[in-house]
C-alpha cells in the first residue's frame, strides 16, 4: 500500500490487489493510526466487474469503519451501491470494473462507488400514493435512509459516482454499542 498526501486528505491505495494487503485488521490499529493524522484519509480501490466482487468491497469497506457504529450499515451501503454498478452500468459486462472510495473524517464518512455508465442515471423516486411497492428499487431509497446526505454525480456517457455520506459515532465499536 502506497500514500500520498492529497490538498485535503492521506490518499491510501493498495494499488488493487486482493486481500488490501498493507492494512493491518482491527479497529484498535484503525484508531491508533487516526489519533496521528491530522485531516481526513482517502482509500480507493478497483475491483473486477463481477458479482463476488462486492462482497469483497463490502468488507473493506466494514473493515476501514470497524471502529465506529456505523461499520454495518457502511457495509450495507457498499454493497446496494456495489450491485447496482454492476447491474445497471457497464461496470458488470466482462472486462467491467468498478472502484469504491472511501474518504474517513473524525466525524463523517463518505462512501462513493463509480461505475463506467450505460443505462440510465441512477435515482431515487418517490413513490406515488397508491402505487403498488414493486420488489425492487428501494436500494437508492435505503441508502438515503441511512445517510445523512446521498447523491449522484456523472452521467449514462462518462460514468457514475453514487455516494452516500455517513455520520460517525467514532471511538465505539459496533459491537458494543
Amino acid at each position: 500500500m502506497t500514500g500520498r498526501e492529497n490538498a485535503d486528505a492521506i490518499v491510501l491505495d493498495d494499488g488493487g490487489r486482493d486481500g488490501f494487503p498493507g492494512l493491518p485488521p482491527g479497529p484498535a490499529l484503525v484508531r491508533r493510526w487516526w489519533s496521528g493524522l491530522g485531516g481526513p484519509m482517502l482509500w480507493r480501490r478497483n475491483f473486477p466487474g463481477r458479482e463476488d466482487q462486492v462482497t469483497a468491497a463490502r468488507k473493506m469497506v466494514r473493515l476501514l469503519l470497524e471502529d465506529t457504529a456505523r461499520a454495518s450499515d457502511a457495509e450495507w451501503i457498499t454493497a446496494e451501491l456495489a450491485a447496482n454498478a454492476l447491474l445497471h452500468s457497464g461496470s458488470g459486462l466482462a472486462d467491467g470494473f468498478f472502484l469504491v472510495e472511501v474518504l474517513r473524517g473524525l466525524h463523517m464518512a463518505r462512501i462513493t462507488v463509480y461505475d463506467l455508465g450505460g443505462g440510465g442515471t441512477p435515482a431515487v423516486q418517490a413513490r406515488k400514493p397508491g402505487q403498488d411497492i414493486g420488489e425492487h428499487g428501494h436500494g437508492l431509497r435505503g441508502v438515503r435512509h441511512l445517510a445523512a446526505r446521498a447523491g449522484v454525480r456523472g452521467d449514462a456517457t462518462t460514468g457514475h459516482a453514487v455516494w452516500a455520506l455517513l455520520a460517525l459515532n467514532c471511538g465505539v465499536s459496533a459491537r458494543t454499542a
